[in-house]
C-alpha cells in the first residue's frame, strides 16, 4: 500500500479551479485504492469540500488537523497560552487574521471588506465570532506588502513558517513545532506504511515539512527554488499534467 500527500494551492489546484487531469489521475488513484490524502494549509471545511468526495483523507491547517473516511482522526489545537502568543504578535503589527476551528472561521481584526472577502470564500454560515473554540491554525492578514514583510520577518518568524498567498493580503502558517511533516509521521505509523512507500506532491515553502518526512518528495514545474532542491523529482507545471507525468514515473498510474 502507498500514501500519497497533495498539496492544493499551485499543486493539485490553482484557488477552486482544479486541472481536469488532476481530477482523473485522483479517480485512477481512487480505483487502484490508493490512500490519498490532501495535505494543505486550507481550514477543514475548504479542503474536505473541494476534495473530500476524491480522496481517502484530508491532511489540513498545515498538519493539525486530520480527517480521514470523513471523520476527525487526529487534532492538535492551540493551547490558551499559544492563541494568546500568536494573537499578541498579530496585534504588534497592527495585523489581522483568521483563526480556523474545526468546520469555523473566526475574523480576527479584520475589516469589513476583509470579512466579506472570508465570506465568500468560506461560505458566510461558517463565518462567525470567538467563543472559545479549538483553533488549529490562523492564517495571517496584511493591508501592505510593508506589513506583510514586518510580519513574516519579525517575531512570529521563530514559531511560524509563513507561507504567502501570492500578494493577495494573506498567507497560512505552519507551526514549526507540529506541521505538514508531522503529520505524515503521524499517518505512516496509524497505517503501517514505510517511508518509502510514501509519496509527497507541494510547490511551496510549507511543502519543505511533507518532503522531510515523505520517502518520494515531488516538486511540481512552478514550485519555488527551495523545493526543488529538496525534490527526489521535478515534474512538470500544475497546467501541464505535471501530476500525471510524475504519478507514470512511479508506475502509480
Amino acid at each position: 500500500m502507498h500514501l500519497l500527500f497533495f498539496d492544493i494551492d499551485g499543486t493539485l489546484a490553482i484557488r477552486k479551479d482544479v486541472p481536469e487531469g488532476n481530477t482523473r489521475a485522483l479517480a485512477l488513484l481512487k480505483e487502484k485504492g490508493e490512500k490519498t490524502f490532501i495535505c494543505t494549509g486550507r481550514a477543514p471545511i475548504y479542503a474536505n469540500s473541494l476534495f473530500g468526495d476524491q480522496v481517502s483523507g484530508v491532511v489540513c491547517a498545515n498538519g493539525r488537523y486530520i480527517l480521514y473516511e470523513g471523520k476527525k482522526l487526529f487534532g492538535k489545537a492551540f493551547t490558551p497560552e499559544e492563541l494568546k502568543m500568536y494573537t499578541d504578535l498579530i496585534d504588534a503589527h497592527n495585523g489581522g487574521a483568521i483563526l480556523v476551528s474545526d468546520e469555523q472561521i473566526i475574523p480576527y481584526h479584520l475589516d469589513e471588506n476583509q470579512v466579506e472577502q472570508v465570506k465568500k470564500e468560506y461560505g458566510a454560515k461558517h463565518v462567525v465570532p470567538y467563543t472559545g473554540q479549538p483553533i488549529y491554525t490562523f492564517d495571517i492578514w496584511y493591508k501592505t506588502l510593508e506589513q506583510r514583510d514586518e510580519m513574516m520577518n519579525g517575531p512570529l518568524k521563530e514559531y511560524l513558517v509563513i507561507n504567502d498567498h501570492g500578494g493577495h493580503g494573506h498567507g497560512d502558517c505552519s507551526t514549526k513545532d507540529f506541521d505538514k511533516g508531522s503529520a505524515i509521521a503521524y499517518c505512516l505509523e496509524y497505517f503501517h506504511v514505510d517511508k518509502e512507500n510514501s509519496y509527497a506532491f507541494g510547490d511551496g515553502y510549507n511543502d519543505k515539512a511533507m518532503f522531510r518526512t515523505a520517502g518520494n518528495k515531488i516538486a511540481m514545474g512552478n514550485a519555488v527554488d527551495e523545493l526543488n532542491e529538496l525534490a527526489t523529482y521535478v515534474t512538470d507545471d500544475i497546467l501541464k499534467d505535471g501530476i500525471t507525468k510524475a504519478l507514470k514515473h512511479y508506475e502509480l498510474i
